[in-house]
């Protein structure tokens, strides 16, 4: 990956940013921000030193920055959001490049990603706190697949645990790379421990020190809270599908069996569940399933680089009507599984003709 690639995917980062941006009003006012948590965060950004409520007093990164930006809470909220979506974005076009993809395959999966309608919510309300989080977290995983130093991967995991609780999803994904081929290692445990130690610490910190007592430790059975029904509901399954990047999950899932990805599998399927568990958080946890695209996006991928290595002469033209149908018809299966099907029926025709030359 050169630095003129790496230039380039800002560019294509930037551009999906501006048409996201598009339909939207622009900046919020802040009297005016969608839901509770939306306003528990200005209050934290307005009064940072008194605390508000938990879950989300503990997140303190994005309120606090909003907090010392110069210029007005929505304006600042705003910004924060915009930044987190872009370095989400191209530091993902860097963990695709990380996975062997190709500069155009990685292009194409930053492209993915920005496409998912959750864009569209974080940029309609840019309050929340989850785009920097996300690009922590994927900051973490780049860091892990480079195999970084004990270190850094500390750092960054101590910042993402302030930003919210969610960072200690990628804790799993950095146990099972250091443990290598064993499921088991008391090495890699240890290892993993004295990483995540300053994060856990700093959590607990707060959880304890900041607010009281243990009675108000944030989290509810998902028994005791009113959960929105994601079961028995259309409009709930089509939800969670468009969360998960319609039908690139069906792809991911196909591809997720085969010889080349066992390993990532193997690695990233805990954080995968991590992620999808949290559809038992009371609301709004759709919009938490974009958080599984470093899942996602890398298997089916796959797909497309297939299509690109048997049928380079098909490749534009299946790949555009495949991103056509992810863009324009999100809640299809038909139409791009029968694109898919037909590229796997051409790939089988050409292999006796490859065979006899």
């Amino acid at each position: 990956m050169t630095v003129g690639q790496l230039l380039v995917a800002v560019a294509v980062a930037v551009a999906w940013l501006a048409v996201g941006l598009l339909p939207l009003p622009g900046v919020v006012e802040a009297d005016r921000a969608p839901g509770l948590d939306a306003h528990i965060y200005v209050a934290m950004a307005e009064a940072p030193t008194v605390f508000t409520m938990p879950p989300y007093a503990y997140r303190l990164g994005v309120p606090w920055l909003a907090h010392l930006l110069p210029f007005s809470l929505e304006t600042n909220f705003f910004l924060l959001t915009c930044l987190g979506l872009l370095v989400a974005l191209v530091l993902g076009y860097v963990f695709f490049r990380e996975l062997g993809y190709s500069h155009g395959l990685a292009l194409l999966g930053l492209s993915f990603v920005a496409a998912a309608p959750e864009v569209s919510v974080y940029l309609g309300n840019h309050f929340l706190v989850d785009p920097l989080v996300l690009a922590l977290i994927v900051a973490v995983l780049v860091a892990i697949e480079k195999g970084v130093s004990a270190g850094p991967i500390a750092l960054l995991l101590l910042i993402a645990s302030l930003f919210k609780e969610t960072a200690f999803f990628a804790v799993p994904v950095l146990y099972l790379r250091l443990a290598g081929a064993r499921l088991v290692d008391r090495g890699a445990a240890w290892r993993t421990l004295i990483i995540a130690t300053p994060a856990v610490i700093a959590a607990l910190t707060l959880r304890f020190a900041w607010g009281g007592a243990f009675d108000a430790f944030p989290y509810l059975s998902p028994w005791e809270g009113q959960r929105r029904p994601w079961y028995g509901s259309m409009e709930a399954y089509q939800a969670i599908w468009s969360g998960l990047f319609g039908y690139l999950a069906v792809l991911a899932v196909v591809n997720a069996f085969s010889e080349r990805w066992r390993d990532f599998v193997r690695r990233y399927l805990p954080y995968a569940a991590l992620v999808i568990a949290q559809l038992l958080v009371p609301q709004n946890s759709e919009r938490m399933l974009f958080f599984a695209f470093p899942v996602v996006i890398p298997l089916a991928l796959m797909e497309f680089q297939r299509i690109r290595d048997e049928l380079p002469d098909w490749f534009p033209f299946l790949t555009s009507l495949l991103v056509v149908c992810y863009v324009f018809l999100p809640a299809q299966l038909a139409p791009p599984m029968v694109l898919v099907i037909l590229a796997r029926v051409l790939m089988e025709r050409r292999r006796p003709d490859r065979g006899t030359a």
